[in-house]
């Protein structure tokens, strides 16, 4: 199954491509993330500053009565330091908003991040995991129900 440019079925495809491809891969996911978001009904937006030095790829935003903001930040690993992204999440968990943090990537990072991240009290279990073909199969899914909701034609053009 290909979504997009990306095959949901190829696990290691992170591992096998160029820096350049890695770099299309990292903005695909983060958009598909975006795109996950707007239809779970949430604001989002990609390349975003959510605390002090730390800016995420992507951001679920919802606002919600006398509670106020609530945030998910998502970072995409696709290569690049375990270390550089831990700090990046360490300042996320500044930002009293911010609800969920996830890391997105392949099942060979999550490990790493994992081990990494293992002694720092920190993040004490906060820290969620998504392996970015779980991303692109929610994508994908979502899409077709949104298409065929939308030629239902239950909405004017328009709207």
């Amino acid at each position: 199954m290909t979504i997009g440019s990306i095959s949901s079925d190829s696990v290691d495809a992170i591992e096998k491509v160029s820096p350049k491809d890695k770099e299309f891969i990292h903005n695909d996911i983060r958009d598909k993330l975006a795109e996950i978001g707007r239809w779970l009904g949430f604001n989002t937006d990609i390349e975003k500053k959510v605390a002090a030095g730390a800016i995420v790829d992507t951001v679920w935003e919802v606002i919600i009565g006398n509670m106020g903001r609530v945030i998910y930040a998502f970072e995409v690993q696709t290569s690049g330091s375990i270390d550089s992204l831990i700090l990046n999440l360490m300042k996320v968990k500044n930002n009293k908003a911010v609800q969920g943090i996830i890391a997105v990537t392949d099942q060979k990072q999550i490990e790493k991040i994992k081990k990494e991240i293992g002694d720092l009290r920190e993040f004490n279990g906060e820290l969620k995991f998504w392996d970015y073909t779980g991303v692109l199969k929610v994508h994908e899914s979502l899409q077709y129900v949104n298409e065929s909701i939308n030629n239902l034609g239950l909405v004017p053009s328009g709207l």
